[in-house]
């Protein structure tokens, strides 16, 4: 049985990124730079009207730092809330391969470098791939103005999802409400009786 090339790179790139500790001079490429530039083009047409240019918001949570990567362990867990609410408008209504460009931009924006293997939408590869492990934080933008500035990284960021549970959250922890949580950054929305 033989194994395609470019598989066995990622599997030897993931495997390489779960061992190193991104604090490591080696980190592992899972997209190229060509999906990261036409992330861009996307992102710059889908995204950067509510997330800024520098992806740093202010009129929805930042994409790049430490608290992002956090958030999400996984590839797969980032991936799986952009496809389900996003764009805010449609969620889930662009090509799959338009939220794997994304993702790739997202992930060079926070450090991931580009190379030879290209992202795909498999399930199992993005799961293998530990966000820690092939971003490092992003340098923070300098913002003059402080009303510009992104909002604070809420423990339940519920921006955008039309009610709708995120990936990386429990649905026990969720608080129980009738009115959904889009647009509010995480602040709970005054029930209605």
């Amino acid at each position: 049985m033989s194994i395609p090339k470019q598989k066995l790179f990622l599997g030897l790139a993931v495997a390489g990124a779960l061992v190193f500790p991104a604090t490591h001079a080696f980190a592992a490429s899972v997209f190229t730079d060509e999906q990261a530039t036409e992330g861009q083009k996307f992102y710059d047409t889908q995204c950067a009207m509510c997330h800024g240019a520098a992806l740093l918001g202010p009129d929805a949570p930042a994409l790049v730092g430490r608290e992002v990567m956090q958030n999400f362990d996984t590839a797969h867990g980032l991936f799986s809330f952009i496809v389900s609410a996003m764009p805010p408008q449609a969620p889930g209504a662009l090509d799959e391969e338009v939220y794997v460009d994304i993702l790739a931009y997202i992930l060079e924006a926070n450090g991931a470098v580009g190379g030879d293997v290209e992202l795909t939408a498999n399930e199992d590869e993005l799961r293998a791939i530990n966000l820690a492990a092939v971003t490092s934080e992003a340098p923070v933008a300098t913002v003059d103005d402080e009303a510009a500035a992104a909002p604070e990284a809420s423990a339940v960021p519920q921006a955008y999802t039309w009610g709708k549970t995120l990936p990386s959250i429990e649905p026990e922890e969720q608080e129980a409400s009738g009115v959904p949580q889009a647009y509010t950054w995480g602040t709970t929305l005054p029930s209605i009786d």
